[in-house]
């Protein structure tokens, strides 16, 4: 049965109809009509300080639990301080949708008129935008299922003369969201991959995002069983096969010593899902001893980029590898097993590191600490920086939905702010642990108070070592001009003190203690301000800058 609403009504009924059950923003007189009805229909509002947080954590809220959410900003400004954080769902495939406003078709002379199209564009999102008001609901299911199916935030823009205008509508004529098709390799690829993979005597499996993504793991763990393959993921799956014996852990600047010899042993690489960057290679170094490599991928850019696939072929990951199991010969005798799996997940042994005497804490020794404190049910949020090796190799997740790379993507600091607040609204069971530097827990400084605010449990754990330590390690600590990326010792702890945070600066391993009193509790946010040795340069930062 039809009735008379606006248009902004039709907004909040379409979304919260194809499952948008939550959506964070910034408020302004902009956006102000279609977030209000989105929260009319029962849709959760989360209020950000700053929009590329607001950003940040949709695009986590999808990392934890696979349900697209929103983001909602004002028009020009608000969508522009925005961007950063797109780039990043975009590089990361992440699929969300942004509510901008938009200034009037008939406006030429408003302060908020910008390009709004380019913009969003320039970082590769998707643009729609209400064309009129007989159109809103096909514009906007249009939109959510674009961000559906291509896997990257798509931006509804709704200008504002529009909003309030009076329309007819059934919510009975809502179109339905149409499953993403799952493509499957020809029967002729597929055999002469599967023969490949059977002559194979030391085969690995590396699965990616993309596997992550299909729901790949069990087709891709039974593979493993019947050709006797290890198994690896590359950073931004990782979590997947937690546990499992075959595993490896992180294929590529974050590998262990044990996974790189592995990798440089083997005569065949089964790639699924993962588009071989330079980080997941090492710049390539780990195909140096030329393994057979075979790449499946649902997207063609995906394959185009790869110089290392002797065969390359266009599937779902879940489909593709249960297909490959059906033609090959069923694992003879008892499952495989390891003695010596437990180990990889927290790769390279980082508890063995110490700090010299007198001298400021060993990021290494720091996490080995956490990693024996913190609750096993967690999610690791990461930041972006040189620090990031050390977490996202020492400190254990239980299962993909347990990591956020927010910087994996589009490499910026500043977005784990925010992302930690979509991953603790996300799963609230869950205890969040933010890691990040100095520098990129000052940039998203602001969402603290969201954390306080909510009342959130993350613990934010900064290596600080009073500087951008990136920089520091690829121009050289010797470097003339590298004071440019160093900042005298800011106390982080003294001026957050007052925020509603629970504050404790650690300059000794004893002042982690203050986790398992919190954990007890776990009221509010706990902020340890970790100062690090800034000398210590983590192995993986060697490759950082190889082909960038």
């Amino acid at each position: 049965m039809s009735k008379v609403v606006t248009v902004a009504t039709v907004i909040g009924s379409v979304l919260r109809t194809h499952g948008v059950r939550t959506v964070f923003g910034v408020v302004g007189s902009g956006n102000y009509l279609p977030t209000a009805a989105l929260e009319a229909v029962g849709a959760h509002f989360v209020p950000a300080r700053h929009e590329s947080a607001a950003v940040s954590m949709a695009d986590a809220f999808w990392r934890t639990t696979g349900e697209i959410a929103a983001a909602s900003v004002h028009q020009g400004p608000g969508l522009s301080n925005a961007v950063t954080a797109l780039g990043e769902a975009v590089k990361s495939r992440v699929p969300l949708v942004v509510i901008s406003g938009a200034t009037s078709a008939s406006t030429r002379r408003s302060n908020f008129l910008i390009d709004q199209q380019a913009l969003v564009e320039s970082v590769g999102a998707g643009y729609e935008t209400i064309r009129s008001p007989e159109t809103a609901v096909d514009d906007v299911a249009a939109v959510m299922q674009r961000a559906h199916d291509e896997r990257r935030p798509i931006v509804l823009a709704v200008p504002i003369d529009v909003q309030e205008t009076l329309i007819e509508f059934d919510s009975s004529h809502i179109p339905a969201l149409r499953e993403r098709p799952r493509v499957v390799p020809s029967a002729a690829a597929l055999a002469s991959a599967a023969k490949l993979l059977a002559a194979a005597e030391r085969p690995v499996i590396l699965a990616g995002r993309g596997a992550m993504l299909s729901g790949a793991e069990d087709a891709l763990v039974n593979l493993a069983e019947i050709i006797n393959a290890k198994l690896c993921t590359s950073a931004m799956a990782h979590g997947l096969f937690t546990g499992n014996d075959r595993l490896l852990g992180i294929c590529g600047g974050f590998s262990s010593d044990m996974t790189v010899e592995t990798l440089h042993a083997a005569d065949l690489v089964l790639v699924v899902g993962a588009s071989l960057t330079t980080w997941t290679t090492r710049a390539g170094t780990l195909f140096d001893n030329n393994p057979t490599v075979i790449q499946i991928d649902s997207e063609l850019p995906g394959l185009h980029v790869s110089a290392y696939a002797a065969v390359a072929m266009l599937g779902d990951a879940r489909e593709t590898a249960a297909a490959l199991g059906t033609l090959l010969p069923a694992p003879q005798g008892e499952p495989h097993r390891d003695a010596h799996a437990g180990q990889r997940n927290l790769t390279n042994d980082v508890d063995v590191y110490t700090a010299e005497a007198g001298a400021p804490l060993h990021p290494g020794e720091v996490t080995a600490r956490l990693e024996t404190m913190l609750p096993h049910e967690r999610t690791l949020v990461l930041d972006g920086g040189h620090f990031i090796g050390w977490p996202v190799r020492g400190l254990s997740v239980p299962d993909p939905a347990g990591f956020v790379f927010s910087s994996a993507g589009f490499q910026s600091i500043g977005l784990g702010m925010g992302s930690a607040v979509g991953a603790a609204i996300g799963r609230p069971y869950r205890t969040v642990v933010l890691a990040c530097g100095d520098g990129g827990f000052l940039m998203g400084i602001s969402e603290l108070e969201t954390m306080v605010r909510l009342n959130l449990p993350i613990v934010i754990v900064i290596y600080n070592d009073g500087a951008y330590g990136a920089e520091v390690h690829h121009f050289g600590a010797d470097d003339p001009h590298v004071d440019l990326v160093r900042f005298a010792d800011t106390d982080i702890g003294a001026f957050t003190s007052g925020s509603g945070a629970k504050t404790v600066t650690v300059r000794t391993l004893d002042d982690l203690d203050v986790v398992k009193d919190w954990d007890g509790h776990r009221d509010g946010p706990l902020l340890l301000d970790v100062v690090i040795d800034p000398t210590i340069m983590g192995e993986w930062a060697a490759q950082d800058f190889v082909g960038h």
